[in-house]
């Protein structure tokens, strides 16, 4: 009898996140901000060059499975073996850049808008827009999923390699 209630009770809890997952917002948007000391150009290059990724901690792989002009299709596998896909949605030189991604949790796309500020310093935002595919996963991707970690990290390691190319 008591294992009938946790039953229950376990079911409950799954159709109560099931619920709050289908009550969230269907996009998750997150911005993050920072100061590049390098000029737009510099910047532009360096992000959008998918054959040296290698500066990016998060990463344990980057392959490109398609080039057409400027525009690429490729796969991350992240350090833990999570794999990724992306694809290029719109560049353009030196103040704007876009891909979409798509996993088997999530799909969602990623914008940098870069601009020249003082000082031939460049500020650059970087805007990610995910949608978890399951409302389950939805509730837990807030719990355990730091979006603006992973963005901050990301710049970071763009900032360590900007420094170590000015010293140059």
């Amino acid at each position: 009898m008591m294992a009938c209630y946790i039953l229950l009770f376990i079911a409950g809890l799954i159709l109560v996140v099931f619920i709050v997952g289908l009550c969230l917002p269907k996009e998750r948007v997150v911005i993050c901000q920072t100061t590049l000391n390098a000029p737009p150009e510099n910047v532009y290059n360096i992000v959008t060059d998918n054959d040296n990724w290698h500066y990016r901690k998060s990463i344990q792989e980057l392959r490109i499975v398609d080039r057409n002009g400027g525009a690429e299709k490729w796969v991350e596998t992240s350090a833990d073996g999570t794999t990724i896909d992306f694809a290029t949605r719109e560049k353009i030189p030196y103040s704007f850049y876009s891909f979409d991604m798509e996993s088997k949790l999530f799909k969602g796309y990623w914008t940098a808008d870069i601009k020249e500020i003082a000082g031939g310093k460049t500020l650059f935002t970087a805007t990610e827009y995910i949608q978890v595919k399951n409302p389950v996963i939805k509730v837990l991707s807030y719990l355990f999923f730091d979006i603006k970690k992973l963005m901050a990290d990301y710049q970071n390691d763009l900032m360590l390699e900007i420094e170590k190319r000015n010293s140059k």
